[in-house]
């Protein structure tokens, strides 16, 4: 299995601020850049439907990112439906180097004594509402810099919030993160520049996000579909600055794809 086909994918602080910087006003992408240097994790919940040709597609995920030098060094996430195969659980911890898999559908195929598939393929770790990856501060930088509305909003995950709601190209995106590609592949070329993404974000006291909703239309996927896809992303965060630590599960559980007994 590959993850980049649909792919979508920050430690809370609460101490008093006193220094210059943070006196002058309420700064989301200082926060979230604590936050990346922190050595803590996030967890998260996420809903995205995808729907093409009038038939919605809904994908939903959970689990915890781990937060470290500037960026998340793992991921660990549940799905309740396999993305690729149906109706079947689907565990993945994910690392930037490897990615391990453990669901029914692999099961039947492993060696005795294995649970775990490995797969060595580079992976994009990110905290993806829809396409926007919101553990780049470029990117959270560029949306805040694009509100079109600001109110106070309720609560979620113990904390009451700010709504801020705007829009977005993904040219726009491209250009605050270098690393932005549709569908974990491309950059945005030609009609793709112009596609629209409507937000909101809903970011707590301690400005950490806690919700993120992302809408667009979208043209397919360059150079793999041409049938146009409309995305609705809903992501919910909480429990910033819990202690993580994802480790890969032990060597003697694992078995790599080359040993699957897959049929002919």
């Amino acid at each position: 299995m590959r993850l980049w086909a649909l792919a979508l994918t920050i430690t809370s602080v609460t101490s008093i601020v006193t220094s210059p910087a943070a006196a002058a006003g309420p700064d989301p992408v200082a926060a979230l850049r604590r936050q990346l240097a922190g050595g803590n994790g996030v967890t998260f919940s996420d809903v995205l439907v995808a729907r093409s040709e009038g038939k919605p597609r809904t994908f939903r995920e959970s689990g915890v990112h781990e937060l470290d030098r500037g960026r998340i060094v793992a991921s660990e996430i549940l799905r309740p439906k396999d993305f690729m195969f149906g109706n079947y659980r689907q565990r993945l911890i994910l690392f930037p180097d490897r990615y391990y898999e453990q669901s029914a559908t692999l099961r039947k195929h492993l060696p005795e004594g294995k649970s775990w598939v490995v797969a060595e393929e580079k992976q994009s770790l990110a905290l993806y509402c829809g396409q926007m990856r919101l553990s780049d501060p470029g990117t959270l930088k560029a949306l805040l810099a694009a509100t079109k509305v600001k109110r106070p909003s309720g609560v979620y995950d113990g904390t009451r919030t700010t709504l801020y709601e705007g829009s977005i190209t993904l040219g726009e995106l491209a250009k605050a993160d270098p690393g932005f590609r549709i569908a974990g592949l491309h950059r945005p070329a030609g009609k793709y520049v112009r596609v629209r993404v409507d937000w909101k974000l809903w970011i707590g006291r301690d400005q950490l996000v806690r919700r993120c909703h992302s809408d667009s239309r979208q043209p397919g996927i360059p150079k793999l579909s041409d049938e146009p896809v409309h995305y609705v992303d809903d992501l919910r965060l909480s429990r910033w600055g819990r202690p993580i630590d994802i480790q890969a599960p032990p060597a003697d559980q694992v078995a790599t794809y080359d040993e699957l007994d897959l049929p002919e």
